[in-house]
């Protein structure tokens, strides 16, 4: 299906469907959704004496999709209303289109209360410290302004040393590789989404789970550790020196009803599946209490089968060598 100036057009015959269009050169397919508030609301981005069509249209289509409505140039070196550059700006067409060209970066800003630019490791000497993307937001709340520009060089050289001092702060990208700078489009995306998601709230998160009562954690406590018991787990450790070190472990989770109730099903599957009962009503330990030698043992004994047949037999020959 194709668009065509906010409507669907269809094959012949097939219902045509006007669509909501928010935002100038925005998809025509999207519902009217406002975008949520970043420290981009009330940015322009400024692109001085860019060379290439391909990046104009690959940035106009950033602002699109980061919640940036003005963008300005300064003395492009390129046409801007060609081929190259419209079949990059998918769905930001009109904002690249629209956009305001200016003499110098001095009138593009005219109107911006706080201006920062960009540089590359060769120009960060002499500059001082720069700011990292996500330090921005923080960085124009203490001083805010009603608009302000973030500004990037062209793909040659970036911006020449009297813009950069024109500017009241900078942003650095570090590289890892060993190549020192990005592609234009590419450092305007990775500075426009690490600024936006900077400077957007945290997700609310959702409140813990309220504990379990100290009763209902014993129970469950004793409940496992005769699970434990009749699983013949202590053959291999001791009763009281495990009891213990299992007491701490549940003391250091925070268990909430639900999850004690969950834990406890899963120990009765156990039950049901071996001994055909869930154990509900089992006497068991505490960690404090006393076990005579062989409890466990006897126990667990009482409830295996009888061995039968060829392990009936195994088990005679290995008592008559008293193994």
């Amino acid at each position: 299906m194709r668009k065509r100036q906010g409507v669907a057009v269809t094959p012949a015959g097939a219902t045509l469907y006007p669509m909501a269009n928010p935002l100038p050169g925005a998809p025509t397919d999207r519902p009217r959704v406002p975008p949520p508030p970043t420290a981009l609301t009330n940015c322009c981005v400024v692109l001085v004496r860019t060379q290439g069509p391909v990046n104009l249209g690959m940035i106009a289509r950033l602002c699109g999709n980061l919640g940036v409505t003005d963008l300005r140039l300064v003395a492009p070196l390129c046409a801007v209303d060609c081929p190259e550059a419209r079949m990059f700006s998918t769905h930001s067409r009109e904002l690249l289109l629209t956009a305001r060209i200016y003499p110098d970066l001095a009138a593009a800003t005219t109107d911006c209360g706080a201006v920062i630019g960009t540089s590359g490791d060769f120009r960060v000497s002499g500059l001082g410290a720069s700011l990292r993307g996500d330090q921005v937001p923080s960085w124009l709340a203490e001083r805010p302004a009603a608009r302000w520009a973030l500004v990037f060089g062209n793909e040659a050289d970036g911006l020449d040393n009297t813009e950069l001092q024109a500017c009241h702060a900078y942003v650095h990208l570090d590289t890892f590789g060993h190549n020192p700078s990005f592609n234009l489009s590419n450092a305007v995306a990775i500075a426009l989404y690490v600024i936006a998601t900077a400077s957007m709230p945290p997700a609310p998160a959702e409140p813990p789970p309220v504990a379990a009562a100290r009763a209902e954690v014993a129970n469950l406590y004793e409940y496992w550790l005769a699970t434990l018991e009749r699983f013949g787990y202590f053959r291999r450790t001791e009763h009281a020196r495990f009891a213990p070190l299992f007491s701490r472990f549940l003391m250091r989770l925070h268990l909430s009803s639900h999850d004690l109730n969950v834990l406890r099903g899963m120990l009765a599957q156990f039950h049901l599946h071996t001994f055909g009962d869930r154990m509900d009503g089992k006497p068991s330990r505490g960690p404090g209490s006393t076990r005579a030698a062989g409890d466990g043992d006897a126990a667990n004994a009482a409830a295996q089968p009888a061995p039968t047949g060829e392990v009936a037999g195994e088990v005679a020959v290995k008592a008559e060598q008293g193994g």
